[in-house]
C-alpha cells in the first residue's frame, strides 16, 4: 500500500479533479477500507456545482461505498481484515467513498453478506440511514422487536404517505414500514416504478404527476381524507405545496432536506437550496408538524449509532429481507470520467429507479 491514493473531489465552486491524497492509518475505533465501488447521490452535485455545505476546499465526493477491510484501529470488534463490507461515509473528506482508500469510524461499517455484491452493497447506506432514522426517530415509530416484527406496531392500520417512493430513500423506507408490520403504505411515484414498489410492500400505488393525486390519495385514506404521516423524498416547493393539501392539521411530515427551489432535484443552479426550512416558507396549516431531516445527525442517537449500520443493516442483508438499489454501474474510462458520467446524470435527473455506482479500484 503507498502512502498516497487516489480521490475524487471538488477542489473550488464548479469544478472536481482526481487528486492524491494521503492514506491514513487508522485509529482507535477506526477501519481502514480498501473502496471497490461508491455510489453518488444529488447532493454530490450539489457540493460539486455550488460548493454547497463546502467548509473547505478540496472536499472528497461519494457517501456510500463498499469494499474490504486493509486495516483496523485499536479496539475494533466484530471486523477483520478482509472483511466484505460497507459504509456511510458522510464525514470528512477522509471518510468519504469515491477514492480508492477510506477511513472509517466502526460505527458506520455494515458486513456485508457473500450472496450480495460490493456495488450492490454501495448503494445501501446513506438511503438505508435515511430511511430509517426518518422514520424511527424522526417520526417517532416505535422501533419493531424484530424483522420482521413479530408483534403489530399501534400505528399498523394508520396511512403511511412516501412521496417519491421510486427514490432510493422512498424504497428502504417501504421496505423498512412493510417489515415493521404496518398494513396501509402508501406510495407514490412514476408508474413505471409502481409494480416493483408493491414487491416492495406497497399497498397503494399513484402517480405522482396524476392531477387527481390528492382525490385519490383521500379515498384511499377515508374520513376527512387526510395522511396523518408523511414522508416527503423530493422535498422541493412543488411536492411541499402539494403535501400541504393531503397533510392532516394533527400530522406529521418529514422532509428529506436540503428543500430545492421549483419543483426538482435536478441541480438548476438559478435555483435556490435550503438546508433550513422556516415557517415562513410552509404552507402546512397551524397544528401540522413539519420535520426537516438531516441524516447526518443520526448518531446523535446513542442506540442507532451503535446498532443501525454494525448490527441492524448486516442481520437484514444477511436474512434477505432488505433488497439494494438498482444498480446504474459506471465502470468505463478513468476514475474522473466515470464521475464525471455520474455528476451528469445526477445533473439532468437522468436516473429513476436506479443508484449511480461507480467502479473506483484501477
Amino acid at each position: 500500500m503507498s502512502s498516497t491514493h487516489t480521490a475524487i473531489a471538488t477542489v473550488s465552486k464548479g469544478h472536481f479533479d482526481a487528486i492524491q491524497v494521503p492514506t491514513e492509518l487508522p485509529g482507535d475505533g477506526e477501519v481502514l477500507i480498501k473502496v471497490e465501488y461508491g455510489s453518488m447521490i444529488a447532493f454530490d452535485t450539489y457540493v460539486t456545482d455550488r460548493g454547497f455545505y463546502v467548509q473547505q476546499y478540496p472536499l472528497v465526493l461519494g457517501f456510500s461505498g463498499a469494499g474490504t477491510v486493509a486495516k483496523l484501529g485499536a479496539g475494533v470488534q466484530g471486523l477483520k481484515i478482509g472483511d466484505r463490507v460497507t459504509a456511510f461515509g458522510y464525514g470528512a473528506s477522509r471518510n468519504k467513498s469515491l477514492q480508492e482508500y477510506s477511513i472509517q469510524p466502526v460505527e458506520v461499517v455494515g458486513k456485508i453478506p457473500d450472496s450480495l455484491s460490493l456495488a450492490e452493497a454501495s448503494t445501501i447506506p446513506d438511503n438505508f440511514v435515511t430511511a430509517f432514522y426518518t422514520l424511527f426517530n424522526q417520526l417517532g415509530l416505535p422501533h419493531p422487536d424484530s424483522f420482521p416484527a413479530t408483534v403489530s406496531p399501534p400505528l399498523a392500520d394508520t396511512p403511511i404517505l412516501i412521496y417519491g417512493a421510486g427514490s432510493t430513500a422512498g424504497i428502504y423506507a417501504i421496505q423498512l414500514l412493510n417489515l415493521a408490520g404496518y398494513k396501509q403504505i402508501i406510495a407514490t411515484a412514476s408508474k413505471k416504478h409502481h409494480e416493483y414498489l408493491r414487491s416492495l410492500g406497497a399497498t397503494h400505488t399513484f402517480d405522482y404527476n396524476s392531477p387527481a393525486l390528492v382525490e385519490d390519495v383521500g379515498k384511499v385514506v377515508g374520513g376527512d381524507g387526510k395522511v396523518t404521516l408523511i414522508l416527503d423524498c423530493i422535498t422541493a416547493e412543488s411536492t411541499v405545496e402539494l403535501l400541504s393539501k393531503i397533510a392532516s392539521p394533527h400530522g406529521k411530515v418529514a422532509l428529506l432536506l436540503p428543500v430545492k427551489q421549483g419543483n426538482t432535484v435536478t441541480n438548476d443552479k438559478n435555483h435556490a437550496l435550503w438546508i433550513d426550512y422556516t415557517a415562513e416558507q410552509s404552507p402546512f396549516v397551524k397544528g401540522t408538524t413539519v420535520i426537516g431531516v438531516k441524516t447526518f445527525n443520526y448518531r446523535q442517537d446513542e442506540y442507532l449509532s451503535k446498532n443501525l449500520m454494525p448490527k441492524i443493516l448486516p442481520s437484514l442483508l444477511q436474512s434477505g429481507s432488505i433488497k439494494p438499489s438498482r444498480v446504474r454501474l459506471l465502470d468505463q474510462g478513468s476514475l474522473k470520467e466515470r464521475v464525471e458520467e455520474g455528476l451528469e446524470l445526477l445533473r439532468n435527473n437522468k436516473i429513476s429507479g436506479e443508484k449511480v455506482v461507480v467502479k473506483i479500484q484501477p
